[in-house]
């Protein structure tokens, strides 16, 4: 497979085969409105490579290729995305990088309260959409270009159908890492 060329500011959704992604997909699917889910982590992509900013078990950094390789992976990338939009969307979320991971927010999540309590603490896909509300105020409201606005609550699913239904996002690459 030949790897697709990845952009600063592209973004993923990883699909974890594991308990954990499990039980992420019926809670998700439970809420959904196309009664589907499959992808359970997001991320935003920061260089060529594949380098990654994820909220982990801790907001840090790591290679797509080498820790998703065997997992289903989705790219896609905002067609309004420039260098400008790609680091107001960084600086957006530069306070959260080395937070620990807030795994009590998962029950919040789960009580369809995490949009309201959050203490600043963000899990993967608020971290995501976090990073697309920075991008959004760079451009500012008339030239949104389809970037979330709002970040607390949004679990993973909400990402994926959004960006697979947006015009304003294109696929990279769906398909197993290698």
């Amino acid at each position: 497979m030949e790897r697709p060329k990845l952009l600063p500011g592209d973004e993923f959704a990883t699909a974890n085969p594991m308990a954990l992604g499990k039980i992420i997909n019926v809670i998700q699917t439970a809420k959904a409105v196309d009664n589907d889910s499959e992808y359970t982590h997001t991320g935003i992509i920061v260089d060529p490579h594949g380098a990654t900013l994820e909220a982990l078990w801790t907001v840090n950094s790591q290679n797509l290729w080498e820790a998703y390789k065997g997992k289903k992976v989705l790219i896609v990338r905002n067609t309004g995305m420039t260098p400008k939009v790609f680091a107001a969307g960084m600086e957006k979320i530069q306070g959260h990088i080395g937070q620990w991971y807030p795994a009590h927010r998962l029950i919040l999540h789960v009580l369809h309260v995490a949009k309201w309590i959050h203490w600043d603490r963000i899990v993967c896909s608020e971290l995501t959409a976090k990073f697309e509300a920075g991008c959004a105020e760079y451009l500012g409201e008339d030239k949104a270009a389809g970037f979330m606005r709002n970040y607390y609550g949004i679990n993973p699913d909400d990402l994926v159908d959004r960006w697979k239904i947006s015009r304003y996002y294109t696929t990279v690459f769906e398909g197993i890492a290698e």
